[in-house]
């Protein structure tokens, strides 16, 4: 699809144009502590060795359950989940992505964890992505930290760092001429309608309640992990933080990029594979999903969509700050209030079923939709495994 500078997108939307959009979803800002928030199922990840009454059985093919006061893995030590992300380098390869978001045990050494770890252009495919779409950081701007250690990955449609590949560099934002972002493989800004350079799983791109989708997915990076999981683990679980460049002009519209974490396990789905986050709407994670509240309130959104509204925020835009997506300006048209040229959910839980001791795969996929600017990037991090009832669910951290 062909998206267009904000000074004639607003001349044809007030000529013709007008993409439509529910209004139940003006501005894809709900209140994040609402009750029932992306938890169809409801429940919990259950409880260990004195909470669930399941008894103490060490077992070198279990995890190490926190808190549960067993040495489940039987190595002689009660509770000592490891740590392995000291050192990391920012350009890493996909193991050491899966160390930097928390899974340091592996199938050959311990009997459950990684069994392989690759970065791609998509889904299905084993081209590898631009080496600047992925990166591991000790922090990601002057708020956010890591989760747990030490680092955190991130995945993007443009570079995978604090600003866009240069100081001050925005991901995001829209002026009368101009629209920022990385094109990784010259799919062009302004082209007409041709075929994405990247491939995701079948029923993706998939639209916001209300909202129109292009079909294209452009500038993929997808981390695919095969997994085998302990003999106590019937669940896994991990964080993740989505921010897109294409708040506030473009909320709404068929060119927002998304984020899914595509999971293919027997103990999900009646073994379908699928997304496993999304808000209590069944959204997939985009500018238009229900947690998506940090940024900036009382400000014009939809200029360039044809769907304006009067964002939210109620997260405000503190944790934009050093970026990238935090760079305030007129984003939304020259008469626009000043606001951050993106905005992010904030750190969110997904969690899921698996089989104790099954082999799975789990891939985090993110991509441009329709064109390929106005980037988006997703950090990752605090990846673990859950005992007991594990539905599935995604939520602000408890």
């Amino acid at each position: 699809m062909r998206r267009i500078p904000l000074l004639a997108a607003s001349l044809l939307f007030f000529g013709s144009l007008g993409l439509a959009c529910s209004s139940a979803k003006t501005s894809g800002f709900e209140d994040p502590n609402a009750p029932g928030n992306g938890n169809p199922g409801g429940g919990t990840l259950g409880g260990g060795p004195g909470g669930s009454g399941t008894p103490c059985s060490p077992d070198p093919g279990n995890y190490d359950i926190p808190g549960n006061n067993c040495d489940d893995d039987g190595d002689g030590t009660v509770d000592n989940p490891p740590t392995c992300d000291d050192g990391l380098s920012a350009g890493g390869d996909a193991e050491d992505f899966a160390k930097a978001i928390g899974i340091c045990a592996t199938a050959s050494k311990d009997g459950y964890g990684l069994v392989s770890a690759s970065f791609t252009r998509g889904f299905g495919v084993t081209q590898p992505p631009q080496s600047a779409q992925h990166g591991i950081l000790p922090k990601f701007g002057d708020v956010i930290k890591p989760r747990e250690g030490a680092r955190l990955g991130v995945l993007s449609t443009g570079y995978a760092q604090e600003y866009n590949g240069g100081a001050n560099t925005p991901f995001g934002g829209v002026t009368q001429t101009e629209m920022h972002g990385k094109d990784w493989y010259n799919f062009g800004q302004y082209i007409p309608i041709k075929p994405g350079n990247g491939r995701v799983p079948p029923g993706f791109p998939k639209a916001a309640s209300g909202c129109n989708q292009a079909e294209q997915a452009n500038d993929v990076i997808n981390l695919k992990l095969t997994l085998k999981a302990p003999k106590n683990a019937s669940g896994v679980k991990f964080d993740f933080n989505f921010y897109s460049g294409e708040w506030p002009a473009f909320i709404c519209s068929e060119f927002n990029d998304a984020f899914i974490a595509y999971l293919s396990a027997k103990g999900f789905n009646g073994g379908k594979a699928d997304n496993m986050s999304f808000d209590k709407d069944n959204n997939p994670v985009s500018v238009n999903n229900g947690f998506f509240d940090r940024c900036t309130a009382g400000v014009e959104t939809g200029c360039a969509s044809g769907k304006t509204a009067t964002s939210k925020c109620p997260g405000g835009a503190g944790e934009l700050g050093g970026t990238g997506f935090g760079i305030n300006g007129k984003w939304c048209g020259p008469t626009s209030q000043n606001s951050t040229n993106g905005g992010a959910t904030g750190w969110l839980t997904s969690q899921a079923p698996v089989q104790p001791g099954e082999e799975f795969t789990l891939e985090f996929i993110i991509w441009d939709t329709g064109d390929a600017i106005l980037d988006s990037s997703v950090l990752i991090d605090n990846f673990s495994w859950g005992e007991g009832k594990v539905d599935v669910q995604t939520d602000r951290p408890r």
